[in-house]
């Protein structure tokens, strides 16, 4: 219990102070306020057990609240279309299988989704610290990073707009471990995190120019 209790304090601890959690895993400084405590880094299967609990309650919360729209837009159709609102009634239960279903999936591929965007990010802050100084821890430290992003998790259980508040969060803390942990400047975390996108861009630009000369 002692172990787990450490684990989501951590969890937690990264989004209060993301940028001095980070301050204190690279340099061992200790959080203001906070007795000289050092927190442990997480491993990726830690932060990854905390946030598939928090993609759990998303799901559940989901189908809650689509199931009670369905329902309540059932209960308001107008009788004078019964032809429509048979159709709507029988289509109501595989929706609402389908909706049971979506979130089924959701649930389960949460881990592989989450593993696969760390490791690419992963990869992309190691190239960058490797460039940055070849003597640098690069592996711990783009895992520090991509590690802890992972709690951005925790908001994704918000109803509506939860999901758009773990998209910037996740974002943020990778902005505040970059600067914080591998001590890139302002400018250079901004470059950091819009490589991704750079090479999406390209990418599609160049099938793009393949499509037009194969059809010209």
């Amino acid at each position: 219990m002692n172990e787990l209790s450490r684990l989501i304090e951590t969890y937690l601890m990264v989004l209060v102070h993301p940028f001095r959690i980070h301050q204190q895993f690279r340099y061992q400084l200790p959080i203001p306020n906070h007795d000289g405590h050092l927190y442990g880094p997480l491993t990726l299967a830690e932060a990854l057990g905390i946030s598939w609990i928090f993609a759990i309650l998303r799901g559940l919360c989901r189908v809650l609240i689509l199931n009670f729209f369905l329902q309540a837009f059932l209960g308001m159709q107008n009788e004078d279309f019964p032809f429509l609102q048979e159709l709507i009634e029988s289509s109501g239960s595989s929706t609402y299988y389908f909706l049971l279903f979506s979130a089924a999936l959701d649930i389960i591929f949460f881990p592989i989704g989450a593993i696969v965007m760390t490791e690419v990010w992963t990869w992309i802050i190691r190239k960058y610290a490797q460039l940055l100084n070849a003597e640098l821890p690069r592996d711990e430290i783009a895992s520090q990073i991509t590690t802890h992003a992972l709690s951005a998790n925790l908001f994704s259980i918000i109803p509506f707009i939860g999901d758009v508040v773990q998209f910037f969060l996740y974002y943020f803390l990778l902005y505040a471990g970059i600067r914080s942990n591998l001590g890139a400047s302002r400018s250079l975390a901004a470059v950091i995190l819009m490589t991704p996108l750079v090479f999406t861009v390209m990418l599609v630009s160049l099938l793009v120019v393949m499509l037009f000369c194969l059809f010209l």
